[in-house]
């Protein structure tokens, strides 16, 4: 299964929700996380470094890494994913039960490749009516039939159940019924480079339920 996180706004937690529920789904899986977003921050989080040498183009058993975590794997991040043209179809048709991808924000032939070889998209956001109007921007471009809004940052406010509530007027299938609590451990994870759901089991309960209404 090919799952993509993507959104075109910034900061509404599209990477720590692919590392969090690549590492969760690499417990029992053979999962493999790409790294498209030529910013790098899932990369960042298991300390591999931007490339520039166009990795695309390479044997794509010589571009994936180990990560610390068994049944994990990743494809780093490359500047050279700027000047995208074609390649994707190679990397993701590996031997992995899972493949996340890190997809980059602007909307472009990468993203559009991403998008058709995807079988779900998550388009993660946070619980304001900003967010909420991206999403509907997003679903109006028609990507992908299996697009799924994820709430992140909730907390236990008028405001953020008022919003919740205007999910939930949504077609059931275009969005998660669980969402992501606020937390300091998930927003301390890029000094920790750890996946916040070893280090929570509130957080860990989280993004299983998520994970479970994907597979």
């Amino acid at each position: 299964m090919i799952i993509s996180l993507f959104n075109s706004k910034g900061g509404v937690g599209k990477t720590t929700t692919c590392v969090n529920l690549a590492y969760l789904t690499s417990l029992k899986y053979k999962t493999l996380l790409i790294d498209l977003d030529t910013q790098g921050a899932s990369s960042y989080f298991f300390d591999k470094k931007i490339k520039k040498r166009n990795l695309l183009n390479k044997n794509p058993l010589k571009i994936i890494k180990e990560t610390q975590y068994p049944n994990l794997d990743i494809i780093p991040a490359d500047i050279k994913f700027e000047e995208y043209k074609k390649g994707l179809e190679k990397i993701i048709n590996q031997d992995y039960d899972f493949v996340f991808i890190d997809a980059p924000a602007n909307l472009n032939k990468l993203t559009k490749d991403i998008v058709k070889f995807s079988d779900i998209i998550i388009i993660p956001a946070l619980p304001n009516i900003l967010s909420l109007r991206t999403y509907n921007q997003i679903v109006s471009l028609k990507l992908n039939n299996n697009l799924k809004l994820l709430l992140n940052r909730v907390e236990n406010s008028d405001i953020h159940k008022k919003v919740i509530k205007a999910v939930m007027k949504l077609p059931k299938n275009q969005y998660f019924r669980n969402y992501i609590p606020k937390s300091d451990i998930i927003e301390n994870m890029p000094f920790d480079k750890k996946p916040a759901v070893t280090k929570s089991e509130k957080i860990k309960k989280a993004y299983m339920n998520v994970l479970r209404e994907i597979i």
